[in-house]
C-alpha cells in the first residue's frame, strides 16, 4: 500500500486530547508553511478525508512555555518611569532531545543531550523539572530514558558509557554498566520480566541488565558488517523496544532494517531494507509499539515515522523534512504510551510532537490498558 502524508497546516500549541476509532492507513504529502504559535483551526491528521482518520496531531512541547502556560511579570511604578521593557519570563528551549518517555502519571520525560540534563514535563500541573546538572548526577550525554513499574527512571549516558537509576523524585539509586557497555543509546524495560534492554551502537549488540539487582544479565546479538544482514546480528544498532510478551524490537541503524527476538533473546524475523520505498530505511531510529501491536519506526533520512503491522508489513507513513505541524527536522525519538498516544523528538528541530493513534477497537477499560502495556 503506497504511503503518503497528509498536508498540513499552521499553527502550533500543546492540547492533550482523545477522540474516535478510524479505519483506513493512506494519506497526502504536507506543505511547508512556517509555524505559528496560535492553536490550529484544521486538524491534522493521517489519511485524508474522506477515509477515516487513525493518526492525530495533538500538540507539541518546544520551549518550556508550552508547558508552563505564557507568562507576564508586573511591572512597578518605578520599572515604568525607567523604561523596563521586559515583561516575559525568559524563555527555555529543548535543544537536542533523544530519548523520550512517559510514566504512569503522565509526565513527560525527555533526555537532551546538549543541555546535558533530562527534563519532566508535567503537563497537568504545568510544572517543569529537572533531573541532571546537579549534586544529585552529572550526565555526560543523556540519551535513552525509560520507566518502571514503580516510574524508576533509567537513564543512558553515551559519554559516561553507564546507566543510571532514578527513584520518581530524583535521587541516584544506582548506576551500573561501565564494565559493559560500549556507547549505550535506546533503552526500553521489560516491567513484567524486570529486565532492561540497551543498544549499543559501538559494541554492535544489546545488553540486558536486572532492573532489580542492577546486574549484567546477557548480550543478545554481536557484530556485522554493515550492510551484510544476518539475522541476530547488528551494525550500529541504536533503539529498542519491548511488546508485553517480552519480545525484542531493534533498530539495526546500518543494516537499515527492524530485528526481532523473542524474551530469550533467539532471533523471531527481520523487515526492512535499504531504499526508498515504502517499508524501506536510511537511517532507522527510534522504535516503538502500541495497544495493538503496530510497529512505528522514525528514519532520521527520510524524516518521518512509518508505521507496520505485527507482521512488518507498511501502513502508513507520516511526516518529512520541515518545522510545520506533522514535520520533522532529524526525528530520533519516538515512544507510545498507555493511551496509544504517540510521542517524538527531533534533534535539530528542539521539540517533541506528540500524536493520537484512533484504534478502530472498541475503547478499553484504562487498567486492562494499563496491565495490558506492563
Amino acid at each position: 500500500m503506497e504511503l503518503r502524508t497528509l498536508r498540513s497546516t499552521v499553527g502550533a500549541a500543546l492540547v492533550l486530547l482523545l477522540v474516535s476509532s478510524a479505519a483506513s492507513w493512506t494519506g497526502q504529502k504536507p506543505s511547508k508553511k512556517a509555524v505559528q504559535t496560535q492553536v490550529p483551526t484544521v486538524e491534522l491528521v493521517w489519511p485524508l478525508p474522506p477515509a477515516p482518520p487513525r493518526i492525530r496531531w495533538i500538540g507539541q512541547i518546544a520551549d518550556f512555555n508550552d508547558v508552563r502556560g505564557r507568562t507576564q511579570k508586573k511591572r512597578s511604578w518605578i520599572d515604568r518611569v525607567a523604561g523596563d521593557k521586559s515583561v516575559d519570563e525568559p524563555v527555555v528551549r529543548l535543544q537536542r532531545p533523544y530519548g523520550i518517555a512517559v510514566d504512569s502519571q503522565g509526565r513527560i520525560y525527555v533526555a537532551d543531550g546538549y543541555l546535558r540534563a533530562v527534563f519532566v514535563f508535567d503537563v497537568n500541573s504545568r510544572q517543569v523539572a529537572t533531573r541532571g546538572g546537579s549534586g544529585r548526577v552529572v550526565f555526560g550525554l543523556p540519551t535513552g530514558v525509560a520507566l518502571d513499574e514503580r516510574d524508576r527512571l533509567f537513564v543512558s549516558d553515551s559519554l559516561n558509557d553507564t546507566i543510571t537509576c532514578l527513584s520518581p523524585d530524583g535521587k541516584v539509586l544506582a548506576q551500573f554498566g561501565h564494565n559493559e557497555l560500549g556507547r549505550p543509546g535506546g533503552i526500553a524495560v521489560d516491567r513484567k520480566r524486570q529486565r532492561l534492554y540497551v543498544a549499543d551502537a559501538k559494541a554492535h549488540r544489546v545488553a540486558v541488565f536486572n532492573t532489580e539487582t542492577f546486574a549484567f544479565d546477557r548480550y543478545v546479538g554481536s557484530p556485522s558488517t554493515p550492510g551484510v544482514g544476518e539475522p541476530g546480528r547488528f551494525a550500529a544498532p541504536t533503539n529498542v523496544a519491548v511488546d508485553p510478551q517480552g519480545n525484542l524490537y531493534v533498530t539495526d541503524t546500518w543494516n537499515h532494517r527492524v530485528q526481532i527476538f523473542d524474551r530469550r533473546g533467539r532471533f523471531l524475523r527481520a523487515f526492512g531494507v535499504h531504499g526508498t520505498r515504502p517499508g524501506s530505511f536510511v537511517r532507522p531510529k527510534g522504535i516503538a509499539l502500541d495497544s495493538q501491536g503496530h510497529i512505528y519506526v522514525a528514519d532520521a533520512e527520510f524524516n518521518n515515522v512509518q508505521i507496520f503491522t505485527p507482521e512488518g508489513q507498511p501502513l502508513l507513513s507520516i511526516g518529512r523534512l520541515g518545522s510545520d505541524r506533522g514535520e520533522f527536522t532529524l526525528i530520533t525519538g519516538i515512544f507510545v504510551d498507555a493511551q496509544d498516544r504517540i510521542y517524538t523528538t527531533e534533534q535539530e528541530g528542539g521539540r517533541v510532537q506528540i500524536f493520537q493513534f484512533l484504534s478502530q477497537a472498541p475503547a478499553a477499560n484504562p487498567k486492562e490498558v494499563s496491565q495490558r502495556r506492563k
